[in-house]
């Protein structure tokens, strides 16, 4: 770089008060004023996560993150480290805090952000929007969220990443303590992406969490009305409108919604407590009684839940709901022609509404014929006949009554579709009644009127070997019968040959123990099969017989590499590389001893790869790569390991000391604690571990 970078220090008055904050504060200053600038930034960070708000401990943490960005690129010119703590010190100088804070640090902001441009041209770093987007996401991976909540804030340029964008920068503001913030870009992906589920019930929870009641209500609300009854939610909802009840306990709407909550958990008898103390804080509350009939509707009580709407009927005789509601119930009750009654008044004030002509629909279907059915949604309902018939069909078809399905779908073809499905579900009804040359008919109908239908195409395909399975039956009754030349020759006559085929023949020829005839069968089979591991293991299997070890470990091989869970074939594989692969081991060892790394590293890719719970191989992979500092991939191999062959009471030291690496002291004083408790040997192992224990137990809390 041209000059070299200059520091900024801010200040801040005040001291922290947060008891165990205390600590952390001053040993970050302590750190900081001695140059120990990872241990500050360590402390700094520990105190801002017992009190997010404190700002003297953000500035601490913001000087400690900038003299060791200017130490990394001033003193061992890393200019990468650099920038990335930089980018530490900008999420905390413009993202973390508030308004007034950030303008309080304009010409420091100014002054960083010269820094970090410098690190970023010395690299050669992409400003793209998308390459700051996967830069931040590598360094969240990498546990660096303040850098990475930086980066996301960067790639907001590209519309398809802000959605993204915003709701990593707040999972990354949750994750970090600070719930206000972490609200502010959850409500900014939400305006986003308004339908993404998952995403406004992290904003639901937070503002849960935050106390915002009515906002998280609303939330929460909103995604019941896109899902199913989410137990989560219901249970979150119960717990805010009682605690709302506490504070209006004579809230006839707040009862009432409560009520609603219960009958949606299954708490029916609650639910009826609820609603009654709602009818009777506001008797005019015409919603309160049609949930009362819901709720005996969900139960089964139609009679009752009748009585209900009827009490609702008597003072508002166009309810639309509680209209719907009745009717419903009548037809559950048989009383098909009083809801149809209701259904047709209904639409002759609301003619449009979809809602009330399928609820007609439904009431009728139950009490006719197929055939009459048909005739009356032609009659009553000529402009979505189609698509109302279609339904009734999947649900004779779903019922497997092959011949009503059947005779619907070919009545939806006469008036006429632009659905292929149609045509693909009676092919399938046709096959499933036998009636194969029908259904291929009717599949080369629809070819015809939809040439690049891919489910035409796949059905037809799937038909048609259904019709060669038929043939297939009176040479496997032959095989059946154990009458193998006869099985073998009525296989033969199967033209084109296909897989079955020729494994029919191949298996007839086994059992009349002519070895390599059965091979030569086989290996015609997977020529037309060539994906099938079953088939190559058949191979090798013979080929082992024959004592051929190269086949049988080459067919073995390939049938492994198809399906790498075909369990037959890795224990003939694993019989023949048995011996190699111990031999190899033992190389590869003898190479570690060496401290030939490198060298020894292939051969231990190549044994796990073969054997992926060979322990020790793993161990031995794991030290190296502790070698080159790849601490996460040590842990990996050092977890499997001691899975494995819990003897290996020294991989928990090990795994405790790249924790320790990775500044994740939690989860190292586990391992190292698991070490103790298992390792009796009194030495200098020992010692280290249970002094870490004591030095990170400050730390661990």
């Amino acid at each position: 770089m041209k000059k070299l970078l200059s520091f900024v220090c801010i200040t801040v008055l005040g001291l922290p008060a947060f008891a165990g904050f205390k600590e952390h504060f001053d040993l970050g200053q302590q750190y900081l004023s001695n140059f120990q600038y990872s241990g500050a930034v360590t402390e700094f960070k520990s105190a801002l996560r017992i009190n997010y708000l404190d700002n003297s401990a953000r500035i601490g943490l913001i000087n400690s993150y900038l003299a060791r960005g200017m130490y990394y690129a001033n003193t061992e010119k890393n200019y990468e480290k650099a920038a990335d703590d930089y980018r530490a010190a900008m999420f905390y100088l413009v993202y973390y805090p508030n308004a007034n804070q950030v303008k309080n640090s304009s010409q420091a902001i100014v002054q960083v952000t010269s820094n970090l441009n410098q690190c970023l041209s010395s690299i050669n770093f992409d400003t793209s929007a998308q390459n700051r987007f996967n830069k931040a996401k590598q360094l969240r991976a990498e546990g660096n969220f303040a850098a990475a909540g930086y980066e996301f804030n960067q790639s907001l340029s590209d519309t398809s990443l802000i959605k993204e964008s915003f709701q990593q920068t707040g999972d990354i503001m949750k994750l970090l303590g600070n719930d206000a913030k972490a609200s502010e870009y959850y409500k900014k992906a939400v305006s986003v992406a308004p339908d993404d589920i998952t995403l406004r019930l992290s904003y639901a929870k937070i503002l849960d969490k935050l106390g915002q009641e009515d906002e998280a209500v609303r939330q929460y609300n909103y995604i019941l009305t896109k899902t199913t009854d989410n137990k989560e939610i219901l249970y979150s909802l119960e717990r805010i409108y009682k605690r709302k009840l506490e504070d209006s306990p004579n809230d006839a709407n707040i009862t009432s919604n409560l009520g609603a909550i219960m009958q949606k958990e299954g708490n029916f008898d609650e639910a009826l407590r609820y609603y009654s103390k709602a009818e009777y804080l506001d008797p005019s509350n015409l919603n309160t009684r049609i949930n009362v009939g819901t709720l005996y509707q969900q139960k089964g009580d139609y009679k009752t839940a009748i009585t209900a709407y009827d009490s609702v009927l008597i003072i508002d005789p166009n309810n639309v709901d509680a209209n719907i509601y009745k009717a419903q119930s009548l037809a559950k009750l048989g009383n098909t022609k009083e809801a149809t009654d209701i259904y047709k008044k209904l639409l002759a004030k609301n003619p449009d509404n979809e809602l009330i002509q399928n609820e007609m629909i439904s009431a009728v279907r139950d009490s006719m014929t197929p055939e009459q059915f048909v005739e009356y949604v032609k009659k009553n309902n000529p402009n979505n006949a189609s698509e109302v018939l279609y339904n009734y069909a999947l649900d004779l078809h779903r019922k497997n009554k092959l011949a009503d399905a059947i005779s619907v779908y070919k009545n939806i073809l006469a008036i006429g579709t632009t659905n292929a499905e149609v045509y693909v579900n009676l092919a399938i009804a046709q096959s499933q009644d036998k009636n194969f040359d029908g259904a291929i008919m009717t599949l080369n109908t629809a070819e015809a009127k939809f040439p690049n239908n891919s489910q035409v195409a796949s059905t037809m395909k799937s038909i048609k070997a259904q019709a060669d399975d038929e043939k297939l039956e009176l040479a496997a009754n032959y095989y059946n019968n154990k009458d193998y030349q006869n099985a073998i020759a009525e296989y033969l006559k199967i033209q084109p040959a296909t897989s079955d085929t020729m494994l029919g023949v191949a298996s007839a020829y086994q059992n009349l123990g002519d070895t390599d005839k059965a091979i030569e069968y086989y290996k015609k089979a997977f020529d037309l099969a060539p994906t099938n591991s079953e088939i190559a293991y058949y191979i090798a299997a013979l080929y082992a017989d024959k004592e051929d070890v190269g086949n049988a470990q080459i067919f073995a091989q390939k049938s492994l590499a198809l399906n790498k869970t075909n369990k037959n074939a890795k224990e003939l594989l694993d019989n023949i590389n048995a011996n190699v692969d111990a031999q190899n081991l033992e190389k590869a060892i003898a190479m570690f001893d060496k401290e030939q790394y490198d060298e020894s590293l292939p051969l231990f890719n190549d044994i796990i790869s073969k054997d992926s719970k060979n322990a020790y191989a793993l161990y031995y992979r794991g030290m190296i790569y502790d070698t080159k500092k790849q601490y996460n991939d040590a842990i990996n191999d050092y977890k499997k390991a001691i899975l494995q062959n819990p003897d290996l009471a020294i991989v928990n030291y090990l795994i405790g000391v790249d924790y320790d690496m990775l500044e994740k002291y939690k989860d190292a004083m586990s391992y190292y604690k698991a070490f103790i408790a298992t390792y009796s040997e009194d030495d200098d192992f020992l010692k280290y571990a249970n002094t870490r224990i004591g030095e990170l137990a400050p730390y661990v809390k």
